[in-house]
């Protein structure tokens, strides 16, 4: 059985997130994107082989779930290669994050590589507020790739909404529709997501606390859960609609519930998604032959410098660590 490491906090370590490109390379250009914390554009990209090479060595460590991201991760012409190297490495699930624009010609060969789910970004279902929230006309697309996935099987597809004070926090229930249009959790997940500090200004301007929605949907549900991940509640609604909420900011008890370790799109481990500070490089060591040996020496130091952004019960870490910023252009 595989040892599972820890780290400082005594939370474990089991899961993964690889961008496979930076967010630069993204058909998309939302204002509000938190580019998985990586401000830079370096290349090269990490491998295919790679990526099967540091999966396998973190599978030593009981790491067995892996979500590829990106930027955009449909865009890498080696998808497909990708995944079914991270299968054959032996992890128990692999998704995948996107916006769903390539999917409606991609999702069948990616179920038959091996993708397990998708996760599809859906920030509004009116036409010109997508345009305006993502930068791109492609709302018929992401539709059309929502409803591919579900034909291919990559089950539950999962809606992303980031929410966003008065542009599209008053579409819920068009989306909780949408949802029960599509078979609802017996093909989808609606996550409603909050939005993340990346710009304080413009956090100020649109961020739309979820607490009134929590207490509507608990109103609504028959079955409430929490999800092991950053802890997240689940409702199950009477409709058969599943509604999870994402509640990073401030929120110690989504901290406290992280097993992920990020990797970048350039061959670091990422501690955490909203510091920039404590990258550990693994790919330079890789790429000058590096053993295995001190491959996993670099994991278990990211591990340890792993710590809760939002810590119970003290100041946030962010009065220390501020978070990440980008310019935004759009809203």
């Amino acid at each position: 059985m595989a040892m599972t490491l820890a780290d400082p906090f005594g939370r474990a370590v089991t899961q993964a997130r690889i961008s496979l490109n930076s967010s630069a390379d993204c058909n998309f250009s939302c204002d509000f994107c938190h580019k998985e914390g990586i401000d830079e554009t370096s290349k090269p990209l990490i491998t295919p082989e790679e990526i099967e090479r540091i999966i396998r060595i973190m599978g030593l460590f009981g790491i067995d779930r892996i979500k590829l991201t990106g930027g955009e991760p449909m865009l890498r012409r080696d998808i497909v290669e990708i995944v079914e190297r991270i299968r054959r490495a032996g992890v128990k699930e692999v998704s995948l994050s996107s916006n769903g624009t390539r999917l409606t010609k991609m999702a069948p060969a990616l179920k038959a590589a091996g993708l397990a789910r998708v996760n599809i970004s859906l920030h509004s279902l009116n036409r010109e507020r997508f345009k305006l929230i993502t930068g791109a006309d492609r709302l018929p697309d992401t539709l059309s790739g929502i409803n591919a996935s579900i034909d291919a099987g990559l089950l539950p597809v999962k809606i992303n909404t980031t929410l966003l004070r008065g542009v599209n926090h008053d579409e819920i229930g068009d989306l909780v529709e949408f949802s029960h249009s599509l078979g609802g959790g017996k093909t989808n997940v609606l996550q409603l997501i909050e939005l993340v500090m990346t710009m304080p200004d413009y956090y100020e301007m649109y961020h739309y606390p979820l607490a009134s929605i929590e207490e509507d949907l608990k109103s609504q549900a028959t079955v409430v859960t929490e999800r092991v991940l950053h802890r997240r509640p689940r409702y199950e609604l009477s409709n058969g609609v599943t509604v999870e909420l994402v509640k990073p900011m401030h929120n110690s008890e989504f901290c406290m519930g992280c097993n992920r370790i990020r990797i970048t799109h350039d061959g670091k481990f990422k501690p955490c998604l909203m510091r920039h500070d404590n990258h550990v490089d693994f790919l330079a060591a890789m790429r000058r032959g590096a053993a295995d040996k001190e491959i996993i020496d670099l994991f278990k130091q990211a591990v340890s410098l792993r710590e809760p952004f939002f810590k119970p019960n003290v100041e946030a870490v962010s009065r220390v660590h501020p978070p990440f910023s980008h310019e935004h252009t759009h809203l």
